[in-house]
């Protein structure tokens, strides 16, 4: 049986940061700010795992948002804390790259309706850098699980017959990037602004383009 699969799910975000990191103490935090989601792209695999069709539909969402709460210790110049994060984007559009039971074109831009949606639990190690009573900066990877969740439906009347209430969900390994700058405003309180760059690749599902529909 062919099975899609989305070649990328990823994101990247800006966050304000209200947290307590201390040397040598435990702190917790908790984060919001606007995510940014790269468009995801469908590849149709047989039953073998071998890509057949690269890329024939594009997902473009638009600008989205991303809440967590985050806890750790600092060690000093590391901290070592976890993660559960909420992230949740609008799809925006359809672009078809080879769909020809629809009768449209290459490159055929349609409107539509869903969302995409990760609900994850990450462990992030960050190397600190600077003052931690004035400016400081800190930056890490961090790996953990992600739930993730993509839902089509459709505004365009071809969406609406063809790819109507698709949906993909699969929880897999997530990786993801942190860097960001702050500042303490009391002894007990930091702000700062945070980048983050999450990824969970390969999402798959077993439906076939003729189930999209269903």
């Amino acid at each position: 049986m062919r099975k899609f699969a989305i070649a990328l799910a990823l994101a990247t975000t800006a966050l304000a940061t209200p947290a307590l990191a201390r040397d040598h103490s435990f702190y917790a935090g908790i984060e919001g700010g606007v995510m940014l989601v790269e468009d995801a792209g469908f590849d149709v695999r047989d039953a073998s795992n071998t890509t057949t069709a690269q890329d024939i539909m594009i997902l473009d969402f638009k600008p989205g948002w991303d809440v967590d709460v985050v806890g750790g210790y600092d060690f000093g110049m590391v901290r070592v804390e976890g993660e559960l994060g909420y992230k949740h984007a609008s799809l925006d559009e359809v672009e078809l790259r080879d769909q020809p039971s629809t009768g449209l074109g290459f490159g055929s831009h349609l409107g539509a309706d869903g969302h995409g949606r990760s609900l994850s639990f990450m462990i992030n190690g960050l190397l600190d850098l600077g003052d931690e009573d004035s400016w400081s900066g800190y930056v890490g990877p961090g790996i953990g699980i992600a739930d993730v969740r993509y839902s089509i439906g459709g505004t365009d009347p071809v969406v609406d017959t063809t790819l109507v209430d698709a949906e993909v969900s699969q929880t897999k390994l997530a990786w993801q990037v942190v860097a960001g700058v702050r500042t303490a405003l009391s002894p007990t309180l930091d702000l700062g602004l945070k980048y983050r760059f999450f990824n969970v690749p390969n999402l798959k599902s077993g439906n076939t383009p003729d189930d999209l529909k269903t």
